[in-house]
């Protein structure tokens, strides 16, 4: 569209031509002079021009006084933006230095650049320690310091030893359960999820009953049968262990057999806690700490997380986007509705996954990712539990906690999706 005057412009050839007269921000463009997509999603909407507060500057076509708005925030905010460009380039080179990967280096640092931009103005001399400093303060220790310090740790043979021979310890102490008295306080709240059958529900020791309960021979027939009588449903791999009891999780990572949410290691377990704790923590704490915690049921200590992580369990296996349309409990029918109702789970389901697909050669990794999200949906909850677990704190409202892991379980593979759509798409329109 060309712009004239009366006319509503392209927002993206606004921001171009406006972007294009401030120098210095080669960094934060794209190939054609213009801002990247991330520098838009992760600059100039949300700190710059405020879309979320300034709706009408965030349409897609701008008419001529929003078009002028939008330019005039841009320019005014020029120095600043000059300022986020060299901060950016302080905090790759010392995201490098201190072995952070954790993140899209854009994501994380085109905020963080734009912060120390606001205040500290251009970079100076102390630039190198400040963007060190920012960097540790968003990541944690999850840097290279923290890492090799757990390594180092537990690399010394005689501590592994004790270390691992009080692991077992613990874990053999750990009491026994019994959690067929809990199915019933399941039950209700995967039907409803009011408050109280929640509350009856988080007062009773059901987590961690189940969690000790999978560690006997046969467990997982015990986690099976609880489910079909809630849902009436199989239980797929929910990749929670290997077999059919939870293993004791080894002490080193290179030790682990597999992905088993409840039988990562000691090692793994303790570098995750790393981003969530002050840098002042010492390692032998920690890892006394993860020893304390794995050998609770579910590897969660406190016991209303654990109950959460169980609840999530039962749910788990109706979450089953292709399958459209169940007879499910009223809560998980309604966590199963939100991904199933999605466009690109409606099209997958048609296009591939239907008795008449469009192609002879439906994408089977397409397929697989949908058909494996109850096992996404818990290992992105467990992480989350874990996360309170180690602060010693518990979220407001467990109803949002699940419903948000769905939702963004849902949304981090429906971006995988989409793009292995659109590579799909001329064989699909073909097949049509």
């Amino acid at each position: 569209m060309t712009a004239g005057e009366g006319q509503s412009q392209l927002r993206s050839a606004v921001l171009a031509r406006a972007w294009q007269r401030i120098p210095d921000v080669e960094v934060l463009s794209a190939a054609d002079g213009g801002p990247l997509t991330r520098t838009i999603k992760k600059i100039i909407d949300p700190l710059v021009i405020r879309t979320a507060a300034r709706t009408r500057l965030g349409r897609p076509l701008l008419d001529p006084a929003a078009a002028a708005e939008v330019t005039e925030l841009l320019l005014a905010d020029s120095a600043r933006l000059r300022a986020t460009a060299a901060w950016f380039t302080h905090l790759k080179r010392q995201r490098r230095a201190l072995r952070i990967t954790a993140g899209n280096v854009q994501d994380v640092c085109f905020p963080l650049a734009y912060e120390l931009a606001t205040g500290f103005g251009m970079p100076d001399d102390s630039a190198p320690e400040r963007a060190a400093a920012a960097l540790r303060e968003w990541h944690g220790e999850d840097g290279a310091a923290g890492v090799d310090q757990v390594s180092q740790y537990l690399a010394d043979p005689q501590r592994a030893a004790e270390l691992t021979a009080e692991l077992r310890r613990r874990w053999a102490a750990a009491p026994d359960g019994s959690p067929a008295a809990f199915v019933a306080l399941l039950d209700a709240v995967a039907d409803g999820f009011t408050d109280e059958s929640w509350q009856k529900l988080a007062d009773s020791p059901a987590g961690h009953a189940f969690g000790l309960a999978l560690r006997q021979p046969g467990g997982t027939a015990v986690l099976t049968r609880a489910v079909r009588e809630i849902s009436g449903l199989p239980t797929p791999d929910l990749g929670l262990q290997r077999g059919e009891r939870t293993a004791v999780p080894p002490l080193s990572q290179r030790d682990e057999t597999g992905n088993g949410l409840l039988e990562r290691s000691i090692e793994r377990r303790v570098r995750a806690t790393l981003r969530r704790v002050d840098g002042q923590s010492a390692v032998a704490d920690l890892v006394d700490e993860e020893l304390r915690r794995a050998a609770a049921g579910f590897g969660l200590e406190l016991p209303v997380l654990a109950t959460c992580f169980v609840l999530g369990v039962v749910l788990a296996p109706a979450l089953r986007p292709l399958d459209g349309p169940r007879d499910l409990p009223g809560f998980a029918q309604r966590l199963n509705a939100q991904v199933a109702r999605e466009g690109y789970v409606l099209y997958a389901r048609r296009a591939l996954a239907g008795s008449t697909p469009l192609t002879a050669q439906p994408d089977a990794e397409i397929l697989r990712e949908l058909r494996e999200f109850a096992k996404r949906f818990l290992a992105r909850l467990w992480a989350r539990l874990h996360g309170f677990d180690v602060s010693g704190e518990v979220p407001d409202d467990f109803r949002d906690l699940l419903t948000g892991v769905v939702r963004s379980t849902s949304l981090d593979l429906r971006t995988k999706v989409r793009r292995a759509l659109v590579a799909n798409l001329p064989r699909l329109e073909v097949a049509s």
